[in-house]
């Protein structure tokens, strides 16, 4: 190719486009228009990406709230505390989470069903012909192995349970990879995609939440499942989201079969020349680019930019 894929994989916060068009966006164009992405699309699958894919979803029921916040039950069945006006500029505190032990995790199972016909549009079979033969590349976007649990118990639980009840947690991940077999099954037997997504934000700025010896034992079989059978339906790019430092992780996501990863988030640290030297070609870098530089003058974001892409 003459030149990398433009495109915003996860797209813009709203005060962001605010601030833009106070600077000239045009009202009349999207930012994609303006800055030339590549067309893309997700398929319409609910198939779970930061959220737990539940089908039927968990009704959102208010417990309490003052003048300043809310607390309610989400659809994910997550009890938090936000605030009330402009929730998106901070984030919510988290109260409660559906499982805590193995009974909560069998009784919702129900709502985990892969086979529900409301994870396709009933429209899908009509649109096979169209991505088949469409001229831009298909994304399907999946909750990941680490990201999944995190929603069902917590961190604080989950990171227990590693060592308090390790069968608990391999059967939420045997049922994981089983899900995911099943909907490619189903959806990837029809539409070939480029790219299949996985979220995980399973780092923070100086490591990741987990070790390697606890994602060897616990994530890298499920991942092999769910990305050779991807891999069967020819499925060629498995890119992994997380921020963070994931670098003590890094060789096991590429054992795993992962070729492509996200942000590369510079306030931690993970400076995509460092990741070229160390997996060579093995993995595209998605990001790397240091967002603080981009609030600055051209100059300072032509330098930042340069360093990495010359």
């Amino acid at each position: 190719p003459d030149r990398g894929f433009r495109w915003e994989s996860l797209g813009f916060w709203a005060e962001t486009l605010a601030t833009w068009r106070q600077q000239g966006l045009p009202e009349h164009q999207s930012p994609e228009e303006y800055f030339n992405f590549d067309p893309h699309a997700d398929l319409p699958v609910l198939s779970g990406f930061t959220d737990t894919p539940y089908r039927p979803p968990f009704q959102r029921q208010v417990l309490a709230e003052d003048d300043f916040s809310v607390t309610y039950r989400s659809a994910q069945g997550i009890t938090l505390r936000e605030r009330k006006h402009q929730p998106e500029l901070s984030m919510p505190q988290f109260l409660d989470f559906p499982v805590k032990t193995r009974h909560d995790f069998e009784a919702l199972l129900w709502r985990l069903d892969p086979n529900h016909p409301d994870r396709l549009p009933n429209d899908f079979d009509a649109k096979v012909p169209q991505w088949t033969s469409c001229d831009y590349p298909l994304f399907l976007r999946i909750c990941g192995a680490f990201g999944h649990p995190r929603n069902l118990m917590g961190l604080e639980r989950l990171l227990f349970t590693f060592y308090d009840d390790p069968v608990l947690i391999h059967r939420i991940l045997d049922h994981w990879a089983s899900f995911y077999e099943t909907l490619f099954a189903r959806v990837l037997s029809q539409v070939r995609v480029d790219l299949l997504m996985i979220w995980e934000d399973m780092c923070y700025k100086t490591g990741p939440l987990i070790g390697p010896a606890l994602f060897r034992e616990f994530i890298l079989p499920y991942y092999r499942r769910v990305i050779a059978c991807a891999r069967q339906f020819g499925v060629p790019i498995i890119m992994v989201d997380t921020d963070g430092n994931f670098f003590p992780l890094l060789p096991l996501f590429l054992e795993a079969g992962v070729n492509m990863m996200m942000p590369f988030e510079i306030a931690a640290s993970m400076e995509p020349l460092e990741v070229r030297q160390r997996s060579g070609k093995r993995l595209a870098i998605l990001g790397g680019i240091d967002k603080r530089a981009l609030r600055g003058h051209k100059r300072a974001i032509e330098q930042e930019v340069d360093r990495k892409v010359p």
